[in-house]
């Protein structure tokens, strides 16, 4: 851990604050749910943790599903303009209530492909749900259903994000310095 805090720039959101902020929106999540077949679809890797989290919170069964999308190339901190859907979902969703979970909305680009895809399946309801909402770098106009934190523009790394596919296992939400 030592040496990829001194990479961190300044942490942005603490530990103690995301598990709160995880544990509110599971909350909304149950009441919103809690008679409904819901069958939740992540976007991988980046909302591995933040899935693995928020559904230790939520008190009845849900389905699972992953899909695996390929938003940056190596090491860029700027995203593809179109992302590359690398694993479609892989159950029957039609007549499902269905949550996506990701990391963050950004230039809600991915977003915006994987609901389309989704779509497709004709699912009775489809709402969102994203660790971090970073509204000003936002290219296509989406808004989230639910949300832990909103935050500035900069890239930020932890509890599953990553730059070249490091810094996911970071406990906490950080900037990092800079990228060379």
């Amino acid at each position: 851990m030592l040496q990829m805090e001194k990479d961190i720039k300044k942490v942005l959101i603490s530990e103690s604050q995301i598990k709160e902020k995880v544990k509110e929106i599971a909350k909304r999540i149950t009441i919103d749910y809690e008679h409904k077949n819901l069958t939740i679809v992540s976007i991988l890797n980046g909302s591995l943790i933040f899935l693995s989290d928020l559904i230790r919170f939520i008190p009845f069964p849900v389905k699972i599903d992953t899909i695996r999308v390929n938003t940056y190339t190596g090491d860029s901190t700027f995203p593809k303009k179109e992302p590359d859907v690398v694993n479609n979902i892989g159950i029957d969703i039609k007549d499902e209530h269905v949550l996506v979970v990701d990391d963050i909305l950004d230039t809600g680009r991915t977003l915006t492909r994987i609901i389309q895809m989704i779509k497709e399946h004709n699912p009775l309801s489809l709402k969102v749900c994203v660790l971090l909402n970073k509204p000003t770098r936002r290219e296509i106009e989406i808004v989230p259903d639910y949300c832990c934190f909103e935050i500035e523009d900069g890239f930020v790394v932890g509890y599953g994000l990553d730059f070249d596919n490091k810094y996911r296992n970071l406990p906490y939400i950080a900037v990092l310095k800079e990228i060379c």
